[in-house]
C-alpha cells in the first residue's frame, strides 16, 4: 500500500522525521515549512494522496500503524489528545488553507 503514497511518504519521512522537534516548535510549523520548501505540484500531489488515504475504509489502529510505521512519521498526535485520523484531517485542512 505504501507505493500508492509516494508524496505522503516523502512529506512524513522528510518533515516529521525522528528529530522534527529540533526544526519546529509545533506540528503546524512543520506543515508550514513543508509548504514553504516544496514545489506546488508536490504539495498538491501529497494533498491528493492524503485525501485518498482518508477516504479509505481503514480502522484507526491500522491507520496509526500505517502512518507512524510505514510512512515514516515520527509525530504522535495522541500526545495532543488527537487520533491519527483527526490529525491527518487537520494537516489536510492546513494544506488546503495555505494554497
Amino acid at each position: 500500500m505504501i507505493d500508492q503514497f509516494p508524496n505522503l511518504t516523502q512529506f512524513f519521512s522528510s518533515y516529521f522525521h525522528q528529530e522534527w522537534a529540533l526544526e519546529a516548535d509545533t506540528p503546524s510549523q512543520v506543515v508550514n515549512n513543508y509548504r514553504n520548501s516544496e514545489p506546488p505540484e508536490s504539495i498538491e500531489a501529497a494533498l491528493q494522496e492524503l485525501g485518498q488515504l482518508l477516504e479509505m475504509p481503514i480502522s484507526e489502529p491500522d491507520l496509526e500503524t500505517f502512518v507512524l510505521d510505514e510512512l515514516g512519521c515520527y509525530y504522535d498526535p495522541q500526545s495532543k489528545n488527537q487520533t491519527v485520523r483527526e490529525w491527518l484531517e487537520s494537516v489536510q485542512q492546513s494544506l488546503i488553507n495555505l494554497r
